[in-house]
């Protein structure tokens, strides 16, 4: 029985540099770090929502394949349409390149890309009508 999202696994160019912009854009916490075959790895969690990403540094061949169409995007749910203007406000104050919100048919949307050229998208869902 499914209880719920555990985590997402990326593999990155800079596991410090994606750490570090994870951490900011999306308020993410280091709670593990260490060595895996590849090289550095750590494991943030976000504080109220639980899930987390862990980032494990890419090998040279997947380097070649960063960004590629394997996942589209991922998504990271907010309250409201409220929340997802002031944290678009937060975003562009932090000085990360950030899409416009646009709408699609249950929700508010925008997009933003890591380091890596993965899409990141925040969604609030529509109230019902």
């Amino acid at each position: 029985m499914i209880l719920g999202f555990s985590h997402v696994q990326l593999v990155v160019r800079d596991v410090a540099v994606s750490a570090a912009w994870y951490s900011d854009a999306f308020g993410l916490e280091q709670f593990v770090s260490g060595e895996i075959g590849s090289g550095p790895y750590v494991g943030l969690r976000h504080p109220q929502a639980k899930f987390v990403v862990g980032l494990q540094t890419a090998t040279p061949s997947e380097l070649e394949h960063l960004g590629s169409t394997a996942i589209e995007h991922l998504s990271f749910r907010v309250a409201d349409l409220d929340a997802l203007v002031a944290m678009r406000s937060d975003l562009v104050a932090r000085n990360l390149a950030v899409g416009e919100i646009f709408e699609e048919a249950v929700s508010h949307n925008l997009r933003l890309h890591d380091p890596d050229g993965l899409v990141l998208e925040l969604t609030a869902p529509k109230r019902p009508t």
